[in-house]
């Protein structure tokens, strides 16, 4: 009987295992579909608010277009228009685009079955490949004599938006969590290194200053547009029938992360530019007159009281303070001052580099003249924030360190 069970499926019979698919098919059409339907999705978005406009005379083609070229901006994509350059990144559709890659590339691991780093690199690459080329086909079809994308920033942007949502699915598939199969990167998940728990440690705490800042400017952008409401009204009063208005609706959730990002900027001390020569922080207001754009309906228009500079400072001090008190929590009892201060530094380095790439991400241009200079200062930012971080860090640990020992 248990010869009977344990007996090998004869060849053609039910028991075969089934034929599984090439890896770089399988990479291939799930990074196709993944690039497709936020195209498709983007697209009919566009469709749909140029149909409610009844002044566009926009034909379907150029709607289309229209579409493209906006998916194309989330991706990266530089657009030469009429009154310069566009290449201010809509961050919540990149975002969208970067969960569908996620979820490409977690689909391909898992159906490769993959539990070494160079399958996870080998499926992500597969999903990525064939979605540049479809970013950069579709740059050359959008164009027109107007508005021409770039075929470069095309290709360059959709590779590395592909490379980080799929790459970051296909490490998340089942096979590679344990930290075996990862080797070094397994470990340093586990903590089980000196030099490894130390990056744990000092990334969660930066992790942690840099969402305190930046729910700081969540609060800070949308209590401005609440106290800015008139001119917020008038913007969405303006758009064409209620279709309209949810298409503007659109736009300003699509810069909704740009704008948190601008307000975490603007409590951290550079602020924003909003044109050449113009600067928007707690500390200086120099700014003219602004397009009614979603985006600029929270811009204060006047200078910011000194005590309310000074109390602006006080989010990112704190967000320094949370993550001392991360640091001091997730170390070992005992630890010296020195290695106390160098978990410190180190966690001001990563909050100022993470501002500073988020900054960079939310800066760009939106046409020329005024608009040819938007954002924060990725330097300034960074090294500001990296400055209040370790001056709050310092202050917890050392407060929290006194408090232990008087205990």
């Amino acid at each position: 009987m248990t010869e009977t069970l344990q007996r090998p499926a004869v060849p053609g019979s039910g028991g075969a295992a089934p034929t599984r698919r090439p890896a770089l098919l399988v990479g291939a059409l799930a990074g196709l579909r993944a690039v497709t339907t936020g195209l498709l999705l983007v697209v009919l978005l566009v469709v749909a608010g140029e149909a409610a406009d009844d002044r566009s005379g926009a034909g379907a083609l150029q709607a289309v277009r229209a579409g493209a070229r906006v998916w194309l901006a989330a991706s990266g994509t530089v657009l030469q228009t009429p009154t310069g350059r566009f290449s201010l990144v809509p961050l919540g559709l990149s975002a969208l685009l970067l969960v569908l890659l996620w979820r490409a590339g977690r689909s391909v691991a898992r159906e490769l079955s993959v539990t070494t780093l160079g399958g996870a690199a080998a499926a992500a690459v597969a999903v990525v490949a064939p979605g540049a080329v479809l970013t950069g086909a579709v740059a050359r079809a959008a164009g027109t004599g107007a508005v021409q994308p770039s075929p470069v920033t095309a290709l360059l942007g959709g590779a590395l938006l592909a490379s980080l949502g799929a790459g970051a699915g296909a490490l998340s598939a089942d096979g590679l969590r344990h930290p075996d199969v990862l080797g070094p990167v397994g470990l340093w998940r586990a903590g089980r290194r000196p030099r490894g728990a130390r990056v744990r440690r000092t990334s969660a705490a930066a992790i942690t200053a840099v969402a305190v800042v930046l729910a700081g400017g969540a609060l800070l952008g949308g209590s401005s547009l609440v106290a800015h409401g008139e001119r917020s009204a008038a913007i969405f009063g303006a758009a064409p029938g209620p279709l309209g208005g949810g298409a503007l609706l659109l736009v300003g959730l699509a810069y909704l992360p740009t704008a948190v990002v601008w307000g975490a900027c603007w409590l951290v001390g550079p602020g924003v530019a909003v044109g050449a020569g113009t600067a928007v922080g707690p500390f200086s207001h120099e700014l003219g007159a602004v397009p009614a754009l979603p985006l600029l309906a929270a811009l204060p228009s006047g200078a910011a009281p000194t005590w309310a500079g000074a109390l602006a400072l006080l989010v990112p001090l704190t967000a320094g303070a949370l993550a001392g008190a991360v640091l001091l929590r997730s170390a070992a009892e005992g630890r010296s001052r020195g290695a106390a201060l160098l978990d410190v530094l180190l966690t001001a380095a990563w909050s100022g580099a993470a501002i500073a790439v988020l900054a960079t991400l939310s800066t760009g241009a939106a046409g020329g003249q005024r608009l040819a200079q938007l954002g924060p200062s990725p330097v300034l930012c960074g090294l500001a924030f990296a400055a209040e971080t370790a001056a709050g860090a310092l202050l917890a640990v050392e407060v929290l360190r006194r408090r232990a020992a008087r205990a």
